[in-house]
């Protein structure tokens, strides 16, 4: 089997194909022959071509390659590498997994939370060794956020894991988390929290998190944003409606974060909030006028490039035969009258939806708390041997970075 190609610049005026076992085998004398590439007296390797080299290889081979020398860690940590590697088209993604492996018995606290990785080709295939979320045992976490622990984002690489005010920067393949500032709010307060957000602003170069509180006694809905340039909290203004019984897990999708939300479930009058990440500004999507929600909680997805919405009803927690999930897709984003059912899947074992893979695949979870996947044209259906606690399941892909946390947040706080 011939070896690939890969390209590198040597020059601005002059490419040339490189046989890959070649680069490697090049890369290996100049490790042998020198502890730093700027004081070799005869270079193996241009640095230009080592650098062109590095970009193209996976996150796991860069992180060896970190403790060659000083040079090499301050070459790969370097702002510029770290950027043009995230542009990089060769990107590596990974089906992250957060899940409780305890099924029987509740959590008690956050200790038992485990982030596992997943090739999203073979699903059973762990990539990197599980991954616990540190919560040390002196963070306090009321009770109804055990259950409300799902994974937002991705962002370049990047992921938010938030349990009522206490909440988790972490980039998953460097292995990092960032314990945010708490949120702030008056004694005797009963607000509870309604959704969150996690997203990056094109414009202002941040990293921003939302959250959408109520005020029950008060009957009021605020905001609160954080910012990793300031690394703080900021309540703003916002258009949001009052009253807001429930919202899905915030979907990352055209530059907002959007939730599925209901304002009174007795009218039973659902749209589809809007933040946008770069103006701090809410806007609404609606449905069509002869819209019927079907029952149950759905989940904002992202399918072939439109935003989408996959409805199961939640209200038996018991296996159904011959229950129905129905699969909404708004074929042109904003306009309402582009809202249609798009696929109907009838499977007995399905619990709760996770993502689209592949734009083919509806992963999702058992009724036997096991991660499995089935396709929405056709009847392919495959089980994983992997299992968490019901309902405390989420699942996203991403593309591992090289962003470092303390990069990126000032004045940050290690977990």
């Amino acid at each position: 089997m011939q070896s690939p190609l890969i390209i590198v610049h040597l020059n601005q005026n002059l490419l040339r194909p490189i046989n890959s076992s070649d680069v490697m085998y090049k890369i290996k004398q100049v490790i042998r022959t020198s502890d730093s590439l700027i004081t070799m007296k005869e270079p193996r390797l241009p640095m230009d071509v080592l650098i062109e080299v590095l970009i193209l290889l996976p996150l796991k081979s860069l992180l060896k390659f970190r403790c060659v020398s000083k040079t090499w860690r301050d070459l790969i940590s370097s702002p510029l590498f770290v950027d043009r590697h995230l542009k990089c088209d060769r990107k590596h993604s990974v089906l992250l997994v957060k899940r409780i492996p305890n099924q029987v018995l509740p959590p008690q606290s956050g200790e038992s939370q485990m982030l596992s990785f997943h090739d999203p080709d073979f699903p059973e295939l762990s990539v990197s060794p599980d991954l616990y979320i540190p919560i040390s045992k002196d963070l306090h976490i009321p009770s109804y956020n055990l259950s409300n622990f799902p994974i937002h984002g991705p962002c370049n690489g990047l992921v938010c894991i938030a349990l009522g005010e206490i909440v988790f920067l972490c980039n998953p393949a460097l292995r990092e988390f960032k314990l945010l500032p708490p949120l702030k709010f008056p004694e005797n307060n009963t607000a509870y929290p309604l959704g969150f957000g996690f997203g990056f602003d094109q414009i202002g170069g941040v990293y921003k998190v939302i959250r959408i509180s109520y005020e029950h006694d008060l009957n009021y809905t605020w905001v609160d944003l954080y910012d990793s340039a300031s690394n703080s909290w900021e309540q703003i203004e916002a258009n949001v409606p009052d009253i807001i019984e429930s919202l899905s897990v915030g979907l990352v999708f055209k530059g907002a974060i959007h939730w599925y939300a209901i304002t009174d479930y007795l009218d039973d009058h659902p749209f589809v909030l809007c933040f946008d990440i770069s103006s701090d500004e809410f806007q609404h999507l609606d449905f069509h006028d002869n819209f019927s929600p079907p029952k149950g909680d759905p989940e904002l997805m992202e399918i072939d490039g439109c935003l989408a919405m996959v409805f199961r009803d939640f209200s038996i927690y018991s296996e159904v035969t011959n229950n129905d999930i129905e699969i909404w897709v708004m074929k042109e984003y904003g306009k309402k009258e582009s809202w249609m059912k798009h696929f109907v899947i009838c499977i007995s074992s399905f619990f709760w939806p996770l993502l689209f893979l592949k734009n083919e695949w509806l992963v999702f979870q058992t009724f036997k708390g096991q991660l499995a996947a089935c396709t929405i044209h056709g009847n392919g259906f495959k089980e994983f041997e992997i299992y968490g606690s019901l309902r405390l399941m989420s699942a996203v892909i991403y593309e591992e970075s090289l962003i470092s946390l303390k990069d990126i947040i000032s004045n940050d706080r290690d977990c």
